[in-house]
């Protein structure tokens, strides 16, 4: 079954979301009816939804129903503390929760007057934890020991908490791109961590567009990524070992999934990225769930797993996604921005930035919602959820969205799928002319021509429509083209 959601646009990074995505998710579920009646909104009690944080802006600490963050952003867990660790990034914080009484604690970091926004101001100070300051700090990773470190991003450090103090490992408040020891070091917005078997610890260092390796003498080096080649790695992400000590990376700037075997060795796991938006450079992500090798994602931020199914918190989406061994689907979201629960039991994520499953519950950084969500595995609760296609005929997908044929739909005839040009040129946004006289369909885009001819067999016509092969479509249009057979479905993207 091909699942089908429209795409979202975003112009740039951390900007406005331009098309919105609408997603049908039926979730039998609830949140604590106490928070979100402080936005006035009536909702059904499910008790086994636990949602820590009003969603105001904040730093308070106390009961969830009381305590505020603000933007939180990685988060971590502590068997030490049996409590969660969030990098409470707007305030320049990092916050436990007691996931026994569920009280939010600062574990450390003070603000400083405001920034120029009118936001609090943070520092860089290291020391004792009543005095200490962070900018920002986005990743957090908990040690063997309990030491808790930090991907201080604004800061452009690597930081730890430990025994009631807070020292540097490497990096410093200059930004940079350097290999070495300790300070010696240089990242540019650091923003995720994992520490793998050896107690290695890496850096998903964002705007170097790279992972970078800490290992225990405290020497930095490069271990995936060049900052001046995005195809690699366009500013990642989170970042997680799996079991079998093979690094997860959420490649944000690329909308895709990424598996690092070894240094330098990597693989693609799923997502694909459409076309590049002329005002930020950015490449545009989309939405698609389906078949790994056409999946879509949105700048994702955050990746985890759990009992061998990739987690990814798909944040331009505001869901969360699964991805097993063959498909991409959606678990956890109602596809567009919210905070509520709506008649059908959608639950609304706004931008979820980290994820974590643990304690067989999945915990979600709601970011720009200002609040922890936490999801018990309890029923049917985490399962896959889709909508099929509304149509049991064949599919067309171009560059992560649905092709509309108003009429002649596309058809297989004596072996080969044909498309209609007309409705595939204009989802494709390019001009189509029909000559009757010659019986030849020229295709105009960006000043390039393409010519299909229907004495050279280019094309057929049906109902004064003309439809041509997929494998000729791909020979004469910069569009690569896949057949999936186990969807009945053409998957194109844009070359």
């Amino acid at each position: 079954m091909f699942y089908y959601f429209k795409g979202v646009k975003v112009m740039g990074k951390e900007t406005t979301i331009k098309r919105i995505a609408i997603l049908t998710l039926v979730l039998l579920l609830g949140v604590n009816g106490a928070i979100l009646a402080a936005h006035g909104t009536k909702v059904p009690i499910v008790p086994s939804i636990n949602i820590v944080g009003t969603g105001e802006p904040g730093s308070n600490n106390g009961k969830s129903s009381e305590a505020t963050f603000n933007t939180p952003y990685g988060i971590a867990y502590s068997k030490q503390l049996n409590a969660l660790i969030v990098a409470d990034t707007g305030n320049h914080m990092i916050r436990s929760i007691d996931l026994k009484t569920m009280e939010v604690k600062t574990i450390a970091g003070l603000q400083r007057g405001e920034d120029r926004f009118g936001l609090p101001g943070g520092g860089y100070v290291d020391g004792d934890v009543k005095r200490a300051m962070f900018n920002r700090p986005r990743g957090v990773a908990v040690a063997e020991n309990g030491a808790i470190l930090v991907a201080d991003t604004g800061n452009h450090a690597i930081r730890q908490i430990f025994n009631g103090k807070v020292s540097t490992i490497a990096g410093g408040k200059l930004l940079g791109y350097e290999d070495g020891k300790g300070a010696d070091a240089k990242f540019n917005t650091p923003s995720a961590l994992a520490i793998d078997d050896k107690n290695n610890i890496y850096v998903s260092d964002t705007l170097n567009n790279a992972i970078r390796k800490i290992d225990t003498g405290g020497n930095v080096t490069t271990y995936l990524g060049k900052k001046e080649n995005t195809t690699i790695l366009n500013e990642p992400a989170g970042i997680f070992f799996t079991a079998d000590g093979e690094l997860l990376v959420a490649d944000s700037g690329n909308h895709q999934i990424k598996k690092i075997t070894g240094k330098n060795k990597y693989q693609l796991l799923a997502g694909n990225h459409s076309l590049e938006d002329p005002e930020s450079g950015y490449w545009i992500g989309e939405y698609l769930d389906g078949p790994k090798e056409a999946s879509y994602f949105n700048f994702p931020k955050g990746v985890g797993m759990k009992e061998g199914t990739i987690l990814v918190a798909d944040s331009y989406n505001h869901v969360i996604r699964a991805l097993d061994d063959t498909r991409v689907q959606t678990l956890v979201g109602g596809g567009i921005a919210g905070e509520e629960i709506d008649e059908e039991y959608k639950l609304y994520l706004d931008g979820p930035a980290g994820l974590l499953y643990v304690k067989d519950t999945l915990f979600i950084s709601d970011r720009w919602n200002n609040r922890i969500v936490l999801i018990p595995d309890e029923g049917k609760i985490l399962d896959a959820i889709g909508a099929p296609r509304e149509t049991d005929g064949i599919g067309a997908y171009l560059d992560g969205r649905a092709v509309e044929f108003p009429d002649v739909l596309p058809l297989e005839s004596q072996g080969n799928v044909l498309l209609p040009l007309r409705a595939l040129a204009e989802a494709w946004g390019a001009e189509i002319d029909w000559d009757g006289e010659n019986r030849e369909i020229r295709l105009e885009k960006m000043g390039n021509e393409y010519l299909f001819t229907f004495e050279k067999e280019d094309f057929v016509l049906k109902e004064s429509r003309a439809l041509s092969p997929i494998e000729l479509i791909e020979k004469k249009l910069p569009l690569k083209v896949k057949w999936l057979d186990d969807e009945n479905a053409v998957f194109i993207q844009s070359k």
